[in-house]
C-alpha cells in the first residue's frame, strides 16, 4: 500500500474514531441529564428497616391458627361476581366466591380490591406483604426480584417460628425466599406468559396434598397465574378466559371442602386488566381485582347490605385498599402489624369488641412509623388527628386493665371511635400519597439544564458549523474533554465533600463532574473560534423552505406535550405531519421539469403517502382515547399469514430499489434473495406455531407434543437472533461488496453497482438488524416494520429526487417516522402497553440480556430500525468519494441533526412533566411519555454511535481501500 494512500487511510480513520468519541460523549451527558432528572422528579420512599413487635400490646389475639392465602393473578373484580346479560366469555364464569358470599353471610365476605398503580405483579406483592405504596419508578424493576427489605407479615412469620409453605409464581420466591419453608417451597417460572398451565397445576400438585396435612404449616400461600397469562396472551374475550376461570372455580371448591373449622381461607387479585389484557397502569379496570375471606365457623359482621351491590359490574360495591389486607391479616394471625404498614383494618372481619382495638393498633403503629419517617413526621395535621384518636380512647377505657369492659359499657363512644379512626386512616393515607410526590426541583432543573445543554452542542455541531470545520475541530473537542475532565472531578468531589449534599451520593456528584467537562470541552473550543452572534448567522437550515418545514415539525412535535389531550393522541398527530411531508413532496414532484425525475417523484410520494395510510391502520389504544379508537392490533390467522407475504415482498421489493442503480450484484442475491428470504421465512414459521399454540386444544386436533412445538419455537428464536446480530453482521464486515465488473466485447470494464457502492453495502447490515426487530415483533408488529423498510427506502429515492438529502427535514422525517411506527407496531406510552411476553422467547427463564434485549427490540424496533437506516440519508446513490473524511463528516452530521431532534422531543416531555408535576394525570400520562422519552434519547445515541462507528466506519474506510488508491 504506497505511504502516501497509507497515511491518507490513517487520517480517515483518526478522524472516524474522533467523530465517535465526541458522539459517545453527547450520549453520556444525555444519560446523565436524563438520570438527574429522574432521581429528582421519580417518586422515592423512605425505606426503614425497623420490624414490629407485639411489645406494650400491639398484637391480639390469633383468630385463627393457619391461614390459606391464594392469589389468583389478575382475577379483576367483574370476573367474580355475576353480571346478568353478560355474553362475555370471562363473565359468570367464576361463580363460586360470590354464591357462598351470599349463601352463608357469616362465612365469607366478597369486596372490591383497590390496588395502587403502578399495577404490576411485584409492586402488588410488595403492598399486599408489607402495607407500604408503591412508588412509579418500581415499575421499572419488576424483574428486579431481590429479597424484600422491609417489614412484612411472611417474615413476621418466620420470626414467630410459623412455617410459611409456598407454591406457584417464583416472584415469591424471589422476594420473600429466606422466610419460606425450604422442604415446601414449589416455586414455577413466571415470564413465559404462552404456558397458561404449568404454574397452575404446578399450584395444584402440591396444595391438596399440603392442605390434607395442616399439621406440617401454618400459613399457605399458592398463586396462580393463568388468568394473568391469557389476558396478556390473548386478551380477556378469548374462550381460552372461560376455561381457565372455569378450572379455578372447580379448584376453590375443593379447596373450601378441604379446610378445617380453625383456617382462613384468602382468595384475591393481586391486579385487574385492560381490555386487551395488560396491566400496570391505573385504569379502573386495572386497579380493581377481588378479595374473598371465608372460614367454616362464623366471624364476618357485615354492614349495610346496600354496601354490596353488584349491579352494573359492582360499580357501586364496597371497596378496600389492597394495603388494608396486611393489618387485617396480621391481627387475625396474631402478629404485629408490619412497621411500615399504611392501611386499616377491613371493619367486616373483626367481632364488633375487638374492631375498636384493631383501629387503635393500627392507628397507634402508623403513627409510630410517621414519626421516625422524615416526609411524614411534622405533618401538624395528621399529628393532631393522632392526639384526638388517644383522647378518645382513654375516656373509653379509662385506667381500667380490662379494655373489652371499657368497650362494652358505652357502646356508642367505640362506634364514634371506629369511625374517627377510618377518618384517620384515610387522610392519613391520602396525606402520604401527596407527600410522597417529593419533587427534588434542584435534580429536577438539573437534568433539564445538561439536556438542554446538549441540545445546544447538537445545534452547533450539526447545523451551525460546517461539517468539514467539525472534522477539523473533532479532536480539539476530545483533547478539550479530556483537560477538564480532572478539574471536573475534583471540583465536584470537593463541593460534594463540603456540603453533602443529601440525595447526592458521590457516584452522582461525579458523574455531574463529567458531564461538566463534556460541555466545557465542546463550548471551550467552539466560542475560541466563534463568537455567539456568528454562530447565529449561521442558521442556514432556515434558508430554504424544505428545512423550514423540518423546523416546523420539530417545534410542533415539542408542542404536542403541552397539553394532555395532546399527547394521548401523539400517534395522529405525527401521522399528520408524515402525510403532509408526502403531500409537499407530491406538490414538489409536479413542479419538476425532467419528465423522468417527475415521474419517479410523483410515485414514490404517493407510495409514501399510501405506506403512511397503510401503517396508521395499525392501532393499539390506550384508555384515554376511548370510544374513539378502534385497536386493530392482535395475534389472528390472517396477521399470521401476512408475514408469509412480508417474507415474499420484502425482498423484492429490496431488490427493486438495488436494481435502480445496478447494484443487485455479488453479495446482494445471496444476502437478500435467499438469507433474508430465510430469515423471514423462518420469522412467519415462529409466528405459525405460536399461533397454532394458542389454539384451543391444539395437542388433540394436531397429535403433536406441545413440549416439542415449545422446543421448536426456542430453537427458531435463537437462529434467528444469532444469525441476524451475529453471523451475519459478522460476515457482512469482511463479506463482498455490491459491485461487478461487466466485460463489453470491445473489453471494456463496467463496474456495475458503482453509482451505490456505499448505500447498497451499508444496506445489507441495516437488513440484518431489521431482520431481528421483525422477529420480536407481533405478527402486524413485522408487517409495520416492513412498512416503515419501504417508506425509508421510498424516501431515500425522494431526497435524492428533490436534492433533500442536506436538508433538516431528511433527519427529522426518519425521525416522525420512527415515532409513528412506535405506535403501529403495538405501543402506546403507557405502562400496560410493553408486551413481556416476548421476553421469553429466546428463553423460558429471565435471562439478562436476553430477556430484556428481546423486550427492548419489540418495544423500540422502530427507533432501532430508522437508527440503522439513517446513514443512508449521506450514503444512497453516490459513487465512491474522493474525499473519504468529508464523507464521514456528512454521515456524523446526520446523525446528529436525528439526535438533536430526538434531544429537542425529549426535552420537551421533561419540562412539561416538570411542569404538570402536580397536575392529575401526571402518572397517567406525562410521566410515562417523559420515561418513554428518556428512554428513546439514550438508546437512539447508542445505536448511533453503533451505526455510524461500525456501519459507516466499515463502508467507507473499505471502499476507500479499494477505489481511494
Amino acid at each position: 500500500m504506497p505511504p502516501k494512500f497509507e497515511a491518507k487511510h490513517g487520517k480517515l480513520r483518526v478522524t472516524h474514531a474522533l467523530y465517535v468519541v465526541c458522539l459517545l460523549s453527547l450520549g453520556l451527558l444525555q444519560a446523565i441529564g436524563i438520570g438527574f432528572f429522574a432521581k429528582g422528579f421519580l417518586l422515592s420512599r423512605q425505606v426503614l428497616d425497623f420490624n414490629a413487635t407485639c411489645a406494650h400490646d400491639a398484637c391480639l389475639a390469633p383468630a385463627f391458627s393457619r391461614a390459606v392465602v391464594l392469589v389468583v393473578d389478575a382475577l379483576r373484580f367483574d370476573f367474580a361476581i355475576p353480571v346478568a346479560g353478560s355474553r362475555e366469555p370471562y363473565h359468570n364464569n367464576l361463580r363460586f366466591l360470590h354464591e357462598l358470599a351470599q349463601d352463608l353471610p357469616e362465612h365469607a365476605l366478597l369486596l372490591k380490591f383497590l390496588a395502587d398503580p403502578p399495577t404490576t405483579t411485584l409492586q402488588r406483592l410488595k403492598g399486599l406483604t408489607t402495607g407500604s405504596l408503591p412508588t412509579f419508578v418500581d415499575a421499572g424493576l419488576n424483574f428486579d426480584g431481590d429479597v424484600i427489605d422491609e417489614d412484612n407479615w411472611i417474615a413476621q412469620l418466620w420470626r414467630r417460628g410459623s412455617r410459611v409453605a409456598f407454591m406457584g409464581d417464583d416472584t415469591w420466591d424471589a422476594l420473600f425466599r429466606p422466610y419460606l419453608a425450604a422442604n415446601m417451597s414449589f416455586p414455577y417460572p413466571s415470564l413465559d406468559v404462552r404456558d397458561l398451565d404449568t404454574v397452575d397445576n404446578g399450584v395444584i400438585e402440591h396444595l391438596f396434598p399440603l392442605l390434607a396435612q395442616p399439621q406440617h404449616w401454618d400459613v399457605l400461600v399458592g398463586h396462580f397465574l393463568g388468568v394473568d397469562h391469557v389476558g396478556h396472551r390473548f386478551g380477556p374475550k378469548h374462550s381460552s378466559m372461560r376455561v381457565k376461570q372455569l378450572q379455578m372455580d372447580e379448584i376453590l371448591r375443593q379447596v373450601v371442602d378441604e379446610l378445617d373449622d380453625d383456617t382462613l381461607l384468602v382468595v384475591l387479585g393481586d391486579h385487574g386488566m385492560t381490555r386487551t389484557g395488560d396491566h400496570g397502569g391505573d385504569s379502573p379496570e386495572e386497579l380493581e381485582a377481588a378479595v374473598f375471606f371465608h372460614a367454616k365457623r362464623p366471624f364476618i359482621h357485615r354492614k349495610l347490605p346496600e354496601n354490596y351491590d353488584i349491579a352494573f359490574q359492582g360499580r357501586n360495591h364496597r371497596a378496600v385498599n389492597q394495603i388494608d389486607l396486611v393489618p387485617t391479616l396480621s391481627l387475625l394471625l396474631g402478629l404485629p402489624i408490619p412497621f411500615n404498614n399504611l392501611g386499616a383494618p377491613i371493619d367486616e372481619l373483626f367481632r364488633p369488641e375487638q374492631l375498636p382495638v384493631a383501629h387503635y393498633m393500627t392507628a397507634r403503629q402508623i403513627n409510630e412509623y410517621r414519626a421516625v419517617t422524615d416526609i411524614l413526621q411534622g405533618d401538624d395535621v395528621i399529628n393532631g388527628m393522632y392526639r384526638g384518636l388517644e383522647k378518645m380512647w382513654s375516656n373509653i377505657v379509662g385506667e381500667t386493665e380490662d379494655v373489652a369492659a371499657g368497650l362494652a359499657a358505652d357502646p356508642a363512644a367505640s362506634l364514634a371511635f371506629v369511625e374517627a379512626a377510618s377518618v384517620y386512616h384515610h387522610t392519613s393515607l391520602e396525606r402520604c400519597r401527596d407527600l410522597w410526590a417529593r419533587f427534588d426541583a434542584k435534580l429536577i432543573l438539573m437534568g433539564i439544564t445538561l439536556i438542554a445543554l446538549s441540545l445546544i452542542i447538537l445545534t452547533i455541531y450539526a447545523r451551525l458549523i460546517p461539517s468539514v470545520v467539525i472534522s477539523q475541530m473533532s479532536g480539539e473537542f476530545v483533547t478539550s474533554m479530556l483537560a477538564v475532565l480532572p478539574l471536573g472531578l475534583v471540583v465536584l468531589g470537593a463541593i460534594h465533600a463540603i456540603i453533602k449534599p443529601e440525595n447526592l451520593s458521590w457516584a452522582w456528584s461525579l458523574s455531574l463532574g463529567v458531564a461538566t467537562a463534556i460541555v466545557l470541552g465542546f463550548f471551550a473550543p467552539i466560542f475560541d473560534r466563534y463568537s455567539l452572534l456568528w454562530l447565529l448567522a449561521q442558521a442556514r437550515d432556515l434558508r430554504d423552505w424544505w428545512s423550514l418545514f423540518g423546523a416546523l415539525c420539530i417545534v410542533l412535535h415539542v408542542l404536542v406535550f403541552a397539553l394532555n389531550s395532546f399527547t394521548i393522541w401523539e400517534d395522529k398527530i405525527i401521522t399528520f405531519l408524515l402525510s403532509t411531508f408526502g403531500f409537499l413532496c407530491l406538490v414538489e414532484a409536479v413542479k419538476l421539469t425532467n419528465k423522468t425525475a417527475r415521474v419517479i417523484a410523483v410515485y414514490h410520494a404517493l407510495v409514501f403517502l399510501a405506506l403512511t395510510r397503510a401503517a396508521a391502520l395499525i392501532t393499539l389504544c390506550r384508555e384515554e382515547q376511548g370510544e374513539m379508537c378502534t385497536p386493530t392490533f392482535g395475534l389472528s390467522w390472517w396477521a399470521v399469514a401476512l408475514l408469509y407475504v412480508v417474507a415474499i415482498a420484502l425482498p423484492l421489493s429490496v431488490r427493486g430499489f438495488m436494481k435502480l442503480t445496478s447494484s443487485y450484484q455479488s453479495a446482494a442475491p445471496f444476502w437478500i434473495g435467499r438469507g433474508l428470504t430465510a430469515v423471514l421465512l423462518l420469522n412467519a414459521f415462529y409466528w405459525t406455531m405460536d399461533f397454532f399454540e394458542s389454539g384451543e386444544h391444539f395437542s388433540a386436533r394436531f397429535s403433536i407434543d406441545e413440549a416439542v412445538l415449545e422446543l421448536a419455537m426456542l430453537t427458531v428464536a435463537r437462529i434467528v437472533m444469532g444469525v441476524g446480530l451475529g453471523a451475519a453482521n459478522f460476515g457482512w464486515a469482511r463479506g463482498p461488496l455490491c459491485i461487478q465488473l461487466e466485460f463489453a466485447r470491445d473489453r471494456r470494464a463496467t463496474i456495475l453497482g458503482y453509482g451505490n457502492v456505499y448505500g447498497a453495502s451499508y444496506l445489507l447490515f441495516a437488513l440484518n438488524v431489521a431482520s431481528v426487530v421483525m422477529l420480536v415483533s407481533k405478527p402486524l408488529g413485522a408487517v409495520s416494520i416492513f412498512i416503515l423498510i419501504n417508506q425509508l427506502l421510498t424516501l431515500l429515492e425522494l431526497f435524492d429526487v428533490l436534492s433533500l438529502r442536506k436538508s433538516l427535514a431528511a433527519p427529522v422525517v426518519f425521525g416522525l417516522l420512527a415515532t409513528a411506527h412506535f405506535f403501529s407496531t403495538g405501543h402506546q406510552a403507557t405502562l400496560s402497553s410493553i408486551q413481556w411476553e416476548v421476553g421469553s422467547m429466546t428463553t423460558r427463564e429471565i435471562t439478562m440480556p436476553f430477556t430484556h434485549l428481546n423486550i427492548f427490540l419489540n418495544s423500540f424496533g422502530s427507533y432501532v430500525v430508522v437508527c440503522v437506516f439513517l446513514p443512508l440519508i449521506v450514503l444512497w446513490k453516490i459513487p465512491p468519494s474522493p474525499k473519504p473524511i468529508s464523507l464521514v463528516a456528512k454521515a456524523a452530521e446526520c446523525c446528529a441533526t436525528f439526535a438533536m431532534y430526538q434531544t429537542a422531543v425529549t426535552l420537551s416531555t421533561l419540562v412539561f412533566a416538570a411542569v404538570f408535576r402536580r397536575h392529575l394525570m401526571v402518572w397517567k400520562i406525562f410521566a410515562p411519555r417523559f420515561m418513554m422519552g428518556g428512554i428513546v434519547l439514550v438508546s437512539t445515541t447508542v445505536m448511533i454511535v453503533v451505526v455510524f462507528g461500525f456501519g459507516v466506519g466499515r463502508v467507507v474506510k473499505q471502499m476507500n481501500k479499494i477505489f481511494g488508491k
